[in-house]
Order: C-alpha cells, then sequence, then structure tokens
C-alpha cells in the first residue's frame, strides 16, 4: 500500500494487482503462483483462481499453486474441496510443513472428532518439519482444548507463547483453558512428581 498526502488528510491507495503479479512473475514473463496472490490480497477471488490454475499448468512440478487454490477454497468455505487440494500438493511436495498446517486447519473446520484426530496428526505432522511455527502449536492446542484434553492444550499454549509472550489468542486462550482445566479437574493419567 502507498500512503500519499493530499493537504491534511492522508490518502492510502491499493496498487493494482495486475501491476504487482507482473512484477513478481517470472523473468520469462510466466505468472508464478504469486499473481494469483496479488488477486487474493485483493479478495479478487475469480481471477486468483485463473492464476494458481495457469500457474499449476505452466509449473507442474511445483505444489505452490494447488497449495493456493485450497487456501482459496477454504477462505469460501469449500472445505472437502480445500481438503483434496491440500492432499494433492502433499502429494507433489511431502516435506512443506504449510501444507500439514493447512490439512490441520481444514481439519478442525469440517467439526468431526475423527476429524479433530486428524487435524492433531497433521499439525504434529507440520511441527517435525518445522517445529518454531506459531500458528502450527496454536491449532494443536486450541484443537486438544476442543476435545477437552486441557493438559495438552496448557502445553502447546505454553509453547506458543515461548515463540511470542505477546500473542493475544494464545494468552486468552491459555487463561481459559487453566480455568477449565480447574472445572474438569486434571486428567488423572497425568503423574507428578
Amino acid at each position: 500500500m502507498f500512503d500519499v498526502p493530499i493537504g491534511e488528510e492522508l490518502v492510502v491507495s491499493k496498487p493494482d494487482p495486475k501491476t504487482l503479479a507482473l512484477e513478481w512473475s517470472t523473468n520469462d514473463g510466466n505468472p508464478s503462483p504469486s499473481y494469483g496472490n496479488a488477486f487474493a490480497a485483493q479478495e479478487e477471488v475469480d481471477q486468483a483462481m485463473l492464476g494458481y490454475r495457469t500457474a499449476a499448468c505452466l509449473f507442474p512440478g511445483c505444489h505452490l499453486p494447488t497449495l493456493y487454490i485450497g487456501m482459496e477454497y477454504m477462505r469460501n468455505h469449500s472445505f472437502k474441496l480445500a481438503e483434496q487440494f491440500f492432499m494433492q500438493a502433499k502429494t507433489i511436495c511431502p516435506s512443506d510443513p504449510l501444507v500439514y498446517n493447512e490439512l490441520g486447519v481444514v481439519a478442525y473446520h469440517m467439526k468431526d472428532v475423527w476429524i479433530y484426530h486428524e487435524a492433531i496428526s497433521c499439525y504434529e505432522r507440520a511441527l517435525t518439519l518445522l517445529n518454531r511455527s506459531l500458528s502450527t502449536y496454536a491449532g494443536l492446542a486450541y484443537t486438544y482444548h476442543l476435545q477437552d484434553n486441557f493438559s495438552a492444550a496448557i502445553t502447546y499454549y505454553h509453547k506458543a507463547l515461548w515463540l511470542k509472550p505477546d500473542d493475544q489468542f494464545c494468552t486468552e486462550m491459555l487463561s481459559l483453558a487453566l480455568v477449565d482445566e480447574g472445572r474438569h479437574g486434571i486428567d488423572p493419567k497425568i503423574e507428578f512428581e
């Protein structure tokens, strides 16, 4: 965004997505996935999807266009479609932690008990690939919290806060998890030394 002072007011203008996309595209003129990202940032979903699909055709071995298509579907609450594209991205690149993080997020949004276990599995896989991810720790903590596994939730909220101590979501959710644990009691399977 560019700030342009006019008189005593400050007018904020948004850059044209097409201009940004062309600046971010590859040197040979073929649009990279960032072409779609420029439109997605402006909430122009159809143009973003077209950009991602074009990039998927131009770069068949790259998992990013497929991942971004899934993100667009998830943003529009089409969770089943999003999951299909995330699984395709996972097939192309099984070592990208963002793929597993997004699979965890989509599993959470589908709100099924089995899906919670799948979300936890995806978040844990993401942590094995990138162990310093605030959003992954927070997602894991929140998923445990939704399952009433307060001790695990508290542990992962603490890990997230270790990475970013002033994170408002994790701070508030940690407080709620502590209150919930106090109301429901501590898990009897936990041994204290």
